[in-house]
């Protein structure tokens, strides 16, 4: 079985003013295959299908909770 090429994106939503991380995972593209240029539309089509509601309700019930988001994520690792 071949290994399977990872790239992982750093895309940045305008709306929401926030980076998020989007992980591409690429198998079995011939060399001469330009990625870079055949993802751009698909990355730019992921930041405008980003839920944009889903994540100011999350970060607004963090705020009103007063949930300390590095010991939520301490938490969730453990």
């Amino acid at each position: 079985m071949a290994n399977a090429d990872f790239r992982e994106y750093t895309l940045f939503c305008p709306v929401c003013n926030v980076n998020f991380k989007q992980l591409i995972v690429l198998h079995k593209l011939p060399k001469s295959f330009d990625v870079d240029s055949a993802l751009a539309g698909i990355l730019a089509d992921a930041v405008q299908r980003h839920d944009h509601k889903a994540y100011q309700d999350a970060q607004a019930q963090k705020i009103k909770d007063g949930a300390d988001p590095q010991k939520l994520d301490e938490a969730q690792r453990s």
